[in-house]
Parts: C-alpha cells; sequence; structure tokens
C-alpha cells in the first residue's frame, strides 16, 4: 500500500473510487435516485489534474497496483477565517478501509497544506456518515462548522459538518 501524487492517467480510477464510495457509504442515508444518477466525469477530473498548481493537490492511495483511494484539497474555498487548508473530498473503498490508507492520505494533505504555508485544516462530511466524522474525531478534529449539501437531484435537508484542527502538526 502507497500514496502518491495523482497523475492524469488516474482519472478514471478516482472517478472509479468516487462512485463506488458514495454508494457504498450513502446508500439507505441519501435518496438512491441521487446515488443511481451519479456517473463519472473523468475528463473534467483529467482537467482538474491538469490544472492542478500552488497550494492544490490531489493523492491517490494505491493497493496491489490499483488506485484504491484518492484525496484532493488546497486552499480553504469558502473564506472561513480560522481555517487556511481544506481536503475538499477524500474517499477510500469500504474494502481498503480501516487499514491505514485514509491517514496516510490525510497525512501527505497536511503535509503539502504546511509546505505551502497552510497548518490549519477543515474537511466536510456528511451529518449522517458516522463512520466518516469517527475517522475525523479518532484523528484529532473537531466539529466545528455546519452547512447545507448542496447537490443537484439530492433536494433539501440534508447538512454537512466541517471539522477543523486549528494545527495539523499531530496529523504530519
Amino acid at each position: 500500500m502507497s500514496v502518491r501524487p495523482a497523475t492524469v492517467d488516474d482519472a478514471e480510477a478516482i472517478e472509479r473510487v468516487r462512485i463506488a464510495t458514495w454508494h457504498a457509504t450513502y446508500r439507505g442515508q441519501l435518496p438512491d435516485a441521487a446515488l443511481d444518477a451519479m456517473s463519472p466525469h473523468i475528463e473534467q477530473r483529467r482537467q482538474r489534474l491538469r490544472d492542478l498548481g500552488g497550494a492544490e493537490f490531489c493523492f491517490v492511495a494505491e493497493a496491489d497496483g490499483r488506485v484504491v483511494g484518492f484525496a484532493v484539497g488546497g486552499p480553504e474555498r469558502g473564506h472561513d477565517p480560522d481555517y487556511q487548508g481544506e481536503v475538499g473530498a477524500i474517499y477510500v473503498l469500504p474494502e481498503h478501509q480501516r487499514k491505514g490508507l485514509g491517514r496516510e492520505l490525510i497525512r501527505e494533505s497536511a503535509r503539502h497544506l504546511a509546505r505551502n504555508g497552510m497548518t490549519t485544516l477543515l474537511i466536510w462530511v456528511l451529518r449522517e456518515n458516522g463512520i466518516g466524522r469517527g475517522f475525523y474525531e479518532r484523528l484529532g478534529g473537531r466539529a466545528v462548522r455546519e452547512k447545507p449539501l448542496l447537490m443537484p437531484g439530492l433536494g433539501e435537508g440534508y447538512v454537512e459538518v466541517g471539522y477543523g484542527w486549528l494545527d495539523t502538526a499531530a496529523l504530519r
């Protein structure tokens, strides 16, 4: 198992992981129709990977030579005065969870952000995602923010919880 910077060639695998993880994690928590409507955005992902620069990042986790997880992020997108960096998405296929890959993705993300002058971190997770929330809490994150989840076809009433670290030294 290893973590490395993503390349454009990883776009299809990243999208496969994104959709499979959403289906496994949120089935029964979000409407089936919204989950079933998810489709891979391979060309958009390739372009995002091409456009990465500065403090932005995408890391992939590999097991047995294939991508089984990823994390993307960079500067905090909402202009939050308390948090400089953000992990915008982190996903690990269910069969590879609880093996340290998520922790390694967070570690590499925090290291990258720190190299770019960002030592505070915010990560958003669906309020109903108890597994994800427990993961962030075990890493020392505190629930510090809430906002509505905005996703086409989802409807209203879903909330994301922001987990924050005012010092990422322990993550690095």
